[in-house]
Formats: C-alpha cells, sequence, structure tokens
C-alpha cells in the first residue's frame, strides 16, 4: 500500500509536470519548429531567439525523464490488472521519451546552423526542421497508444474515478487516429486548429494527474470489491 500511495502521487506530480514543460518548450522556442519554405527565415529566428531555443532544450530534457518517471509510475500501478499489456504501455511511452532527444538534437542543430547559414546550411536546415516536426507526430503515436493502454487499465482497475479514466480511454483513441490522419496530409500535431485534438487529453491528464497527487490510488483489494 504504501508503494501504491508513492506510486500515484509521483505519477500525478508527473503527469502535470510533463505537461508543463511541453508548454514552456513551446513558448520558449515562440510556437515551436514548423515546417517553412523559408528556411532562410526561420534560421534567422532562431539566431534572433538563440537564448530561447537553449531553455527549450532543458524544458524537453525535464519531458523526456518526466515521460519515462510517469509510464514507470503508471507501470508499478497497473501492472496487477494486466502485466503484458502494462509493459507494452510502458515501452510505447519509452519510445515516446526517447523522441524527445531528437528534438533536443534537432534544435542544436538549428542553433549551430542559424549564424550566417551557407546555401547547404540552409538545405540541411530545411530538412532538419522536416525531422524535428516529423518526430513530434511519431512520437505522439507513440505516447496515444502507451496511454490508451494505461488508461484501460486504471478504468479496469478503477483505480482514479471511472469518468477520468473513461476520458483517457477516448481522448487517447481520439489521438490514435487523429495523429496518424495528420501525419499522413503532412501536417504537425498540435499545430493551428488540430489542437482541438489534443483538447480532451489535457482534461484528462490534468484532472487525473491532480487527483493521483491528492488522493493517491485505490489498492487492488479496494478495487476488487467494486
Amino acid at each position: 500500500m504504501g508503494s501504491n500511495r508513492y506510486a500515484a502521487r509521483l505519477a500525478g506530480g508527473m503527469f502535470l509536470l510533463v505537461i508543463a514543460a511541453v508548454l514552456v518548450s513551446s513558448m520558449f522556442q515562440g510556437g515551436g519548429i514548423s515546417p517553412s519554405d523559408d528556411i532562410a527565415g526561420t534560421l534567422r529566428s532562431i539566431a534572433d531567439n538563440a537564448v530561447g531555443f537553449r531553455l527549450s532544450i532543458v524544458s524537453l530534457a525535464i519531458a523526456s525523464i518526466g515521460t519515462l518517471v510517469l509510464a514507470s509510475m503508471l507501470y508499478a500501478l497497473t501492472k496487477r490488472r494486466d502485466e503484458n499489456l502494462a509493459i507494452l504501455a510502458l515501452a510505447c511511452r519509452a519510445v515516446e521519451a526517447a523522441l524527445y532527444a531528437i528534438g533536443i538534437l534537432s534544435v542544436l542543430i538549428l542553433l549551430s546552423l542559424s549564424d550566417e547559414p551557407t546555401a547547404g546550411e540552409q538545405e540541411l536546415g530545411a530538412v532538419v526542421v522536416d525531422v524535428a516536426s516529423l518526430s513530434t507526430n511519431v512520437g505522439a503515436i507513440f505516447f496515444a497508444v502507451g496511454s490508451t493502454v494505461f488508461a484501460y487499465l486504471l478504468l479496469r482497475a478503477r483505480s482514479v474515478p471511472v469518468p477520468f479514466a473513461a476520458l483517457g480511454v477516448v481522448a487517447s483513441l481520439i489521438l490514435v487516429i487523429g495523429v496518424p490522419l495528420e501525419t499522413a496530409a503532412g501536417r504537425t500535431t498540435a499545430d493551428g486548429a488540430s489542437i482541438i485534438l489534443w483538447l480532451p487529453m489535457f482534461v484528462f491528464e490534468i484532472a487525473t494527474g491532480v487527483w493521483l497527487l491528492v488522493k493517491g490510488v485505490r489498492t487492488p483489494d479496494m478495487a476488487a470489491v467494486s
């Protein structure tokens, strides 16, 4: 029971920390790195906001580590319900965390290219921007699958209020379908109008994070009674 309380409160804190870190990173980058036909203008913008982009690297690192901690704690809370599914969800969230590293490397490369780039460096910069954009979508796909499984296991175990867990399943499935479609259409997820797809997930993660942080999680015995 003591380990469950610890894992639940740490998971709740990580839910909120990861959301905050991602939002802060986007804020430091002035909205993030998006594909642009004017790569020279993009590199100039990065050079003008070099401090912000460097701070975004710190935020992305926090988001990556926080995601790993969150996934580990959710695994600890759900493995008794179905260990195989919990391992699958943990693996998906681990891939998501690893893809943050691509975002960090992309920012570092773009910062190095942003100081009076040559024509060849501009071409390389355009490729890096595209890779950064695509890595965001790929990471979101793994996030969506992992979140679906964890939310389903939380729902089965009644570890959090049923409306929260049910919202998590629905919100995750929306992303499982929506993000691949956005990727096929060449759009960066959570950019522009597509942010609407993410609103149910934001509500789920904030509500569940606060609940776990304040209330903790129900024990397996209590969940089995209901």
